[in-house]
């Protein structure tokens, strides 16, 4: 098993992490009379597919899976990944396959090229096992560039980071939050939010790693996500893929 790996707490990254939000933003302005949420699941942890989807689809919904294909069938600190053939699985189970690079890189270490090179081909194995081409991206360990956003806009209808925030008045499509569903003070933080829907709706995405009885510090348990899905359903949200709400909102804006 790999060591963890960490981005750079580096004065200069951490203030670049600061401004990139304000930089080559692809704004949509949000029109929401229901909440929305989506469930999103980045790397992916085979544990998603033994424990998570089951209990999404009991109620009908569809994740968005961000999937790093140089991951299948690896084991690190998330557990056992998925197999190509649980991808595909997915897949046909109505769920967002979606982009978060090929060898799950961290774009602030590499260039423009390297950065670009790996997403296609991911896209590619993709492609190979018969997948449509994804439509949105995820940033892996929420690392963003602006030239990371200049491309996935010309390649992706939205890509997402790990700002715990809930969109209300307007979305950037380049680098749209997400709240984390993990152990701890961040789980309470997440049902508050989810509460706070009913009577100021948002879209609120929402994202996790591996789902197991003993979690990484980067995952749930299944009973949590059972929590979060109780919640969501006390306050009547609109739950879709990544790519749908966005696809939704769109439709709303031009309303």
């Amino acid at each position: 098993m790999t060591d963890i790996y960490s981005p750079s707490t580096s004065l200069p990254a951490k203030i670049n992490r600061r401004l990139i939000p304000y930089r080559a933003k692809r704004n949509l302005s949000l029109k929401l009379d229901n909440p929305l949420i989506s469930l999103t699941f980045d790397d992916c942890p085979k544990s998603v597919v033994d424990n998570a989807l089951p209990l999404i689809e009991q109620e009908g919904w569809q994740a968005t899976l961000y999937m790093s294909m140089g991951l299948c069938g690896t084991t690190n600190h998330l557990g056992l990944h998925m197999s190509e053939s649980d991808v595909t699985a997915a897949h046909a189970s109505g769920h967002e396959i979606a982009d978060h690079t090929f060898s799950h890189i961290d774009v602030t270490t590499v260039s423009k090229d390297e950065f670009e090179k790996n997403v296609d081909k991911n896209q590619e194995k993709l492609n190979e096992l018969g997948l449509p081409p994804s439509e949105t991206f995820a940033y892996p360990y929420g690392q963003v560039s602006i030239d990371a956003k200049k491309i996935v806009e010309q390649k992706f209808k939205g890509a997402r980071g790990i700002t715990s925030h809930v969109h209300r008045a307007s979305v950037d499509l380049n680098q749209f939050n997400s709240n984390r569903l993990y152990s701890g003070q961040a789980y309470t933080k997440l049902l508050n939010d989810i509460r706070s829907l009913r009577d100021n709706p948002g879209w609120l995405t929402i994202f996790t790693h591996d789902v197991r009885d003993t979690p990484s510090d980067f995952g749930c348990t299944p009973d949590q996500l059972k929590t979060v899905i109780s919640a969501i359903k006390d306050i009547g949200a609109d739950i879709m893929t990544a790519a749908n709400a966005i696809k939704h909102l769109e439709n709303k804006h031009a309303a």
